[in-house]
This record gives C-alpha cells, structure tokens and sequence, in this order.
C-alpha cells in the first residue's frame, strides 16, 4: 500500500511560495505545515496567501517546535538563507524530530571545507537519528557541479572543465535581482558586494569543491574572483525596476580551481538583464572532448523546486548522514514515487 510522503516547509519568502504551491500540485507529496517567521503571516492560510492558486485551509505557523512536536511527517524542507551556520539550529531540530531534511542552502551543497565543525555535527545528528540532510538547488546542486561531474563519465582523460552560465536575470523573482545589485549605480554596488549587503551568487567555491572531491583532481588552490557589475548600455524596464543607462543590470562572477598553478575547473556565472542568449555549457577538454549546451538555460526558479521536490523519495530511502549531491543515487523526476507502508 502506497500514501504520499507527508512535508513540513520551512520557509515562505518570494521562492517559498512557489515551493509551497508546487508541492500541492503534485499527487505524491502532502503538505502537512507551513513554517516562516514573518509574524505578519502567522495564522493566515495558504488559500488566502496564494490566493486563487490553491484551496489549502493550512494554517502559516510562526512556531517550528511546536509543529515538529505535533505534526507528523517525513521530511523537511528548509528554504530560509544562504549561510549554514543560520539554518543548522533549523536543521538539526527537524533530525532529532526523525525528519530528513532537504534544503536550499547553498552553503550545505558542500560544507566541509568553509564549515567542517558544523558538517561533523550534523553528520553525527543525522546518523544517531537515522535520518539524512542534503544541499541542493539548480546551482549549486546541478547545473554547475553534478552535470559536468556526470559528464566525464566517457572521458578517459581529463584536462579542464569550463561550465559557463549565462542567464537573462529579468525571468527572475525579484529577491535575486536584488542580491545582484540590479538598478543599482557601479560605485553602489561595488560598496554593497564588499560590506555584504548583497551577496550575488553563493556557491562556486563549494561548486569546485564538489567537482574536484567526486573526480579527485588534486585542486590546490580554489579562487572566486570579485564579483563584477555589468553596466547598462541603454534603459532596460523589467517586472521589478528601470535600469538607467550606465547602471548596473546584474554581475558575472568566475571562479577557479588550480593545481601546480595551473587551472583545471573554471565557473563562469552570468545574470544581469537582459542577456542574451541564455544557456548553460559545460566543456570538458580531454578523450574525448565533450561540450554539452542547454540553449535557453534552465530557468533557475522552477528548477531548483524540482531539484528540491525530486530529491524527496531519494533522501528518504538514502543511507542516513550528511550527504550532498555527489553521494546520492542518481537525480530524477520522482513525482510518480509513493511512500510504502
């Protein structure tokens, strides 16, 4: 006998919502409770949050204790911040609460290297409860790590490997637009990337260290470049603001694993307004030579929600511990998956 596997969400900001009316839509997933801290949402239900695209009478809890202890569930999703040290307390509430979790932290992609006291506490959580925790996302989690790990498989020789992802920003939700400092002058975000304000993308470092851990490269130096902004040559109006001539419409931001000197792994992220053509590319130079392009690229939202909706039956049947992408079963569209009982 087959039931759906039961979700808690944690986290309901402009990516969350589109979480949330994803998981109602797909027969194998039951949303159990919804979790943000936002005390403006306490109380009000999906219905009325998401308007006309559900009839959910599921109540927003500010509370995640409370619904650990009396909701029963299977997993745990977590969509809150970039930075491993904010969700750990999160994360580790939801294991010693026999959850699996899945979450969107770009740091948890691959946390060893920037967070290894946090990743062997974790590691041990999870094992003492029998249960699993995963970073995912479309990058980092696919897009710039996994596939073009998977796609050295039929090389017999490696030489380097160059992914490149070039993306029009304007299809985005508006919190990343802001995170790349769109609209913003060239000295404001120059100012606004080194005090933190804006992050741009979080996750190329842990990106090549992900590569060079699943293909033992030997990288002995990894470098994110700054970022830089690229300016407007024209006005651009998109669906969250006018961009002036001469101000900022996103970054590209270039990282680079090196071994003796020389670079082996080059990732090359690029979102700003505009740009065109989108696609994501990976060329790995070696025997045989492979260059894979997606043209149109992967659109980054929808895509990380089925990244994240995907890995669902995978966690719950994986081995329990800490693990990231490299280490799980091979990625897949599980919406026809069921929990066995």
């Amino acid at each position: 006998m087959t039931a759906p596997f039961r979700v808690i969400q944690i986290g309901f900001g402009s990516l969350g919502r589109h979480i949330t009316a994803s998981i109602l839509r797909r027969a194998n997933l039951e949303l159990v409770a919804v979790v943000d801290a936002n005390p403006e949402l306490a109380g009000k239900t999906i219905k009325e949050l998401l308007q006309d695209e559900t009839d959910s009478d599921i109540s927003m809890a500010d509370d995640l204790h409370t619904i650990l202890r009396y909701v029963p569930a299977d997993v745990a999703l977590v969509a809150t911040s970039s930075s491993l040290e904010t969700v750990y307390p999160t994360i580790v509430a939801c294991l010693e609460s026999g959850l699996d979790v899945v979450s969107i932290c770009e740091e948890l992609s691959y946390p060893y290297k920037k967070s290894p006291e946090l990743s062997r506490k974790l590691d041990l959580v999870a094992k003492e409860k029998g249960k699993t925790v995963v970073g995912t996302g479309i990058n980092p989690g696919y897009l710039m790590d996994l596939l073009p790990i998977v796609l050295t498989a039929p090389c017999q020789i490696i030489e380097t490997i160059h992914v490149t992802r070039h993306m029009n920003s304007s299809h985005r939700r508006p919190s990343f637009q802001k995170k790349i400092g769109t609209s913003m002058t060239n000295e404001e975000f120059r100012r606004n990337i080194d005090e933190g304000n804006i992050t741009g993308h979080v996750g190329l470092v842990e990106s090549i260290q992900m590569i060079d851990a699943a293909l033992n490269l030997g990288l002995d130096e990894i470098e994110e470049l700054p970022p830089e902004a690229v300016i407007a040559k024209r006005e651009v109006t998109n669906s969250f603001t006018t961009i002036q001539k001469g101000d900022v419409l996103g970054l590209t931001s270039v990282a680079v694993g090196k071994r003796n000197g020389e670079v082996v792994v080059t990732l090359d992220f690029q979102a700003y307004a505009e740009a065109t053509p989108q696609y994501d590319e990976v060329i790995i130079e070696g025997l045989p030579r492979i260059h894979q392009r997606i043209e149109g690229g992967v659109q980054g939202d929808q895509g990380t929600i089925g990244m994240l909706l995907n890995l669902i039956p995978i966690v719950i049947s994986e081995s329990p511990g800490l693990k990231t992408m490299k280490d799980l079963p091979v990625p897949r569209n599980t919406m026809r998956f069921w929990k066995e009982n």
